[in-house]
């Protein structure tokens, strides 16, 4: 058995037609001292379990973790533990999504703007704001 995730809290479980059969979201258990809780997403195609338990699924879970199981032929056989409930689930596929925009800006600095910058393009859009005034400039540009 392998982890694949373990969310924190709530978690909101649908169900519905089409591909993706089943959705859990809700957020991700942090893993370090200093992390923060961010949300994830597990969404399943084609989940089957005996039908009066996928039907008999909650709309809201506990501290629900899912587990990889040895896999079957064609298919993917997962286990959901959640608080009040044990699932196996087989499935085509399974996706997880989760928040990356926090490492992401983390990884990519910011900016940086002078002041001077600044000052000269609020200006700018200030004086753009009187009538006349675009006319104004662009014939001291030269340009029409």
């Amino acid at each position: 058995m392998r982890e694949l995730i373990a969310f924190d809290g709530a978690v909101e479980c649908r169900l519905e037609s089409g591909a993706i059969n089943l959705t859990l979201r809700g957020f991700e258990r942090p893993g370090g001292a200093d992390a923060a809780r961010s949300p994830a997403e597990a969404l399943f195609a084609g989940a089957a379990s005996t039908p009066e338990c996928l039907e008999a699924l909650p709309a809201r879970l506990h501290a629900v973790r899912i587990f990889e199981l040895a896999a079957a032929p064609r298919a993917r056989r997962l286990l959901i533990s959640a608080q009040t409930l044990q699932l196996e689930l087989v499935c085509h596929s399974m996706q997880l999504h989760r928040d990356v925009g926090r490492v992401f800006f983390r990884a990519v600095p910011p900016p940086r703007v002078s002041l001077r910058r600044r000052l000269g393009w609020t200006l700018l859009l200030l004086v753009l704001r009187l009538p006349g005034a675009g006319r104004l400039l662009s014939r001291l540009r030269g340009t029409r």
